[in-house]
């Protein structure tokens, strides 16, 4: 890392004038294909304790800075950088008001040749001429360097000069805490490290209270709890991950009694408030939904030192308060910024000053700057310039019945000013356990403003429905889960939407996984098949895994049958493919292995099937650099056009 850390440029910029405004947007007739995959202008935007600045990440070509932003004097000033190709940045946070906390995440080689993600942390101070200086370092006598060095658990405690990490330097695996000095480095053990616990959480005063475990052998997670005023350690809850409802902690409220869960409620994961005081810890329903798992971070307000909020991802994040002086205030917002997501992302210790995301699926995403006390709202910046409503169209929710009676959930979007029945194409997510959301994503952007209908179905597996149905991805690939793309594939086209003769399915990791096995399982259904980062092999995947802690877990998801595993990989099905294929895999992929790829590639090669590889140099398993994200784009626009003409 020493490479690395050197002192870079400062270069003066104005700061408040990214916005652009739409009339920009309007004067184009037809974005171009960079206009979809260009990097955002600005990311991880986060106001200082006392709001007088603002940094974030900012992408200057297939560049990132740390940016700061002066907003009483608007200087600007950018910082440290790196280039994305070996280092990225994963956060930035302040520590305090005069310095920051910057995790950098690459790829390693560990011992046996084993590739891992790492990422280090270190401290930048907020002024010209900084220099990055590394937290955490190794020392002499380190039998292990820890792989994770960015877990930050509580910033300026016990004053601002310091900061809790959960680190494991003691016991591999198995994370101590420490104290340390955020501008030097310097490391103060608080807490030892545990063989039944991971990692650790700390109360709103500073104390440990929290300990999470799991054993790799049998997948159970534990949580141990030290109620207040004791010094025992008690197993408040386990479970078996994925075979039993599960607990995840939240966050610790203002009283040190108060922790917040997000456990089962009727089928359906929902926040509560659990009593530590009392012996058999209590839950109190906080908040709850019919439909949707409530998932999320809590929202503090330091100015209450309490919660008063949470980031809730249903059909599209949002913050959601409960505390009345924030709802009344979630309420302004969303009057001066209607028909949009309007998401809270930062506020000042005070509360008074604050950065809102305000989004919505025709609206990419623009920062707000706000000030209470002033009564103004101050558009920063714009981060996809050049899409907004005038290009971009809406989603549209449809709800199917798969063939055996299940209710499925998907978004449709339709081109402008066009009516069925449409080319299509299939754009199933990944995870599997995730899901499509009524927000902006570019693929989806991209296809429909290219003129295709573009289907993307929340099918048995995807998360956010709760447990039962999430459950169904279990030892399920390629079956049912499938079996649903196909049945809202043939909806759609009962429904006149779809041209029958006219459908490509295409998807990233899982999706790219359905995308082949579309092709292969139902070979009359689809004109051609996209596959980024796709899986063809379940068993090797299943394998790739075995030098990690979840293997149990990975083992659980995917499955244990191998023959049904065969059955259901597209590597052994490729006799089955009619259609052309297109291929695109990073070679430093840590999900999803590049061999997934090149195996496919070698058996329709072999099978004489029309089909086209790009391997990505340097590529890792999520397009986020962005000259790998511009050859994407270019080789799926041509191959569309060749191979499912509008």
């Amino acid at each position: 890392m020493s490479a690395f850390c050197t002192r870079f440029m400062v270069y003066l910029v104005p700061a408040l004038f990214f916005f652009i405004p739409k009339a920009f947007a309007e004067s184009e007739t037809k974005p171009t294909l960079e206009t979809f995959y260009q990097s955002p202008l600005l990311q991880k935007l986060s106001l200082s304790p006392d709001g007088s600045k603002l940094v974030a990440l900012r992408n200057v070509g297939q560049e990132t800075f740390v940016q700061i932003i002066d907003l009483n004097t608007d200087k600007s000033i950018l910082l440290s950088k790196t280039d994305n190709i070996k280092f990225r940045y994963a956060w930035v946070e302040w520590a305090n008001n005069s310095h920051l906390l910057v995790s950098l995440r690459f790829t390693a080689v560990r011992a046996g040749g084993i590739r891992t993600n790492e990422t280090r942390l270190y401290s930048l101070e907020a002024k010209e001429g900084a220099e990055l200086v590394q937290m955490a370092k190794d020392r002499r006598d380190a039998r292990f360097t820890s792989q994770f060095q960015d877990n930050v658990i509580k910033l300026r405690y016990p004053d601002d000069n310091h900061f809790l990490l959960s680190i494991d330097r003691d016991l591999q695996g198995h994370d101590s805490v420490y104290q340390v000095h955020v501008q030097t480095g310097e490391m103060r053990l608080l807490q030892q490290a545990q063989r039944s616990v991971r990692n650790w959480l700390v109360d709103r005063q500073g104390e440990v209270r929290v300990g999470f475990g799991f054993k790799a052998g049998n997948a159970e997670h534990s949580i141990r709890i030290k109620p207040p005023g004791k010094e025992q350690w008690l197993t408040a809850w386990k479970n078996t991950v994925l075979d039993e409802p599960g607990m995840a902690v939240l966050g610790f409220g203002k009283e040190a009694k108060d922790l917040y869960v997000a456990a089962d409620h009727q089928g359906r994961t929902a926040l509560y408030k659990v009593d530590l005081s009392k012996a058999d810890f209590p839950k109190e329903l906080v908040l709850s939904d019919e439909k949707y798992d409530v998932s999320g971070s809590l929202i503090y307000s330091r100015a209450k030192q309490d919660v008063v909020g949470i980031y809730f991802n249903s059909d599209a994040s949002r913050s959601m308060f409960w505390d009345p002086e924030f709802k009344a205030f979630q309420a302004g917002l969303d009057r001066t910024l209607p028909d949009s997501h309007n998401y809270v992302v930062s506020f000042s210790d005070n509360a008074r000053r604050y950065i809102v995301y305000s989004s919505s699926v025709t609206e990419p995403g623009t920062y707000y700057y706000g000030d209470r006390d002033e009564k103004t709202l101050v558009p920063l910046v714009s981060i996809l310039p050049g899409l907004d409503d005038t290009i971009l169209v809406a989603k549209s929710r449809v709800e199917y019945k798969s063939r055996d009676g299940l209710a499925i959930e998907g978004y449709i979007s339709t081109p402008k000013g066009k009516s069925g029945p449409l080319p299509m194409v299939v754009l199933p997510h990944g995870g599997p356990m995730s899901q499509d959301s009524n927000s902006f994503d570019r693929f989806s952007a991209y296809l429909v403003n290219k003129g295709y209908l573009v289907f993307q179905p929340n099918f048995r597996g995807s998360s956010g429905y709760g447990r039962d149905f999430m459950i169904q991805a279990m030892g399920q690939y390629g079956m049912a889960m499938q079996d649903d793309i196909t049945d809202g594939v043939n909806y759609l086209v009962q429904q006149q939407l779809a041209d029958p003769k006219k459908i490509c399915i295409m998807g990233a990791s899982y999706g790219g996984y359905a995308a082949l096995l579309g092709v292969a399982k139902t070979p009359d259904l689809y004109q051609c098949a996209i596959s980024f980062a796709g899986i063809s092999d379940l068993e090797e995947l299943r394998g790739s895994y075995r030098h990690f802690v979840n293997y149990q877990v990975v083992r659980k998801q995917i499955g244990t049958d191998n023959k049904q595993l065969e059955k259901s990989s597209p590597l052994y099905l490729v006799n089955q493919i009619k259609v052309p294929v297109l291929l695109i895999h990073g070679d430093e992929d840590l999900s999803v292995p590049v061999k997934q790829s090149r195996e496919m590639v070698e058996a329709l090669k072999k099978s004489g099937k029309v089909y086209q590889y790009i391997e990505l140099e340097d590529g890792s398993h999520h397009l986020d650099y962005l000259p790998h994200r511009q050859k994407t784009f270019e080789v799926i626009d041509e191959f569309l056009n060749t191979y499912l003409p509008l």
